[in-house]
């Protein structure tokens, strides 16, 4: 969950991006079936001072997965001691309205993805009631097994305002449309992805031990 602090001041900065007539679109480069996708520039992070905690995030994450890999008490001493070092390379805000969507994607040129929900509207129910979650939920999909019992193919996520989720870039993603009432003034879903590399200080991208 983005601190209470960030996330005021990512929405604060979205609301001047998309204010900015002069913003440039990177939707050209994106799956997604939404109007209004706008870079952020790595100046407008570091002049708010966020760009740091993100990177520290990622940082974070990187180490965890690592640890997770490599369990023995050796190899996480020796991973906790490394120098992890982050590139922020693309940022982009996703001013998503109803009926828009993401299809399924992943990521590319880049090895660590993340997303956070700055606002949620009111959104009409799923139309099928043992599918309640659907409707403007993100969708993780993994190549497990149909076994319920040890194993979960995908997770689905109904996003609140304040989230904020970190995933292998090549993990397979997707984000489901959703309804508003008629006439409902503030429709939009707004969220902000980025993509990020990651090299230890020997230079080693993926396999370090």
């Amino acid at each position: 969950t983005l601190p209470p602090d960030v996330l005021q001041t990512m929405i604060e900065l979205s609301d001047k991006v998309l204010a900015d007539k002069d913003a440039k679109s990177h939707g050209g480069y994106l799956a997604g079936q939404i109007d209004s996708e706008l870079l952020v520039d790595h100046q407008l992070l570091e002049q708010a001072g966020v760009m740091g905690f993100f990177l520290g995030a990622v940082r974070q994450f990187v180490i965890q997965c690592k640890c997770q890999m490599m369990p023995q008490p050796q190899y996480v001493e020796a991973i906790q001691r490394e120098e992890w070092l982050i590139q922020m390379l693309t940022m982009w805000i996703i001013s998503q309205q109803p009926g828009e969507y993401n299809p399924m994607h992943i990521h590319t040129q880049c090895q660590i993805s993340a997303v956070m929900y700055l606002k949620v509207p009111k959104m009409l129910p799923s139309k099928k009631e043992h599918r309640p979650n659907d409707d403007g939920s993100i969708l993780f999909v993994s190549n497990a097994s149909r076994d319920i019992d040890f194993s979960v193919p995908n997770i689905i996520i109904h996003p609140a305002p304040g989230d904020f989720y970190i995933f292998g870039a090549h993990q397979q993603h997707a984000v489901y449309p959703y309804r508003c009432e008629e006439g409902q003034e503030d429709t939009e879903r707004r969220s902000i992805s980025f993509n990020t590399t990651f090299l230890n200080q020997a230079g080693s991208l993926i396999h370090v031990y």
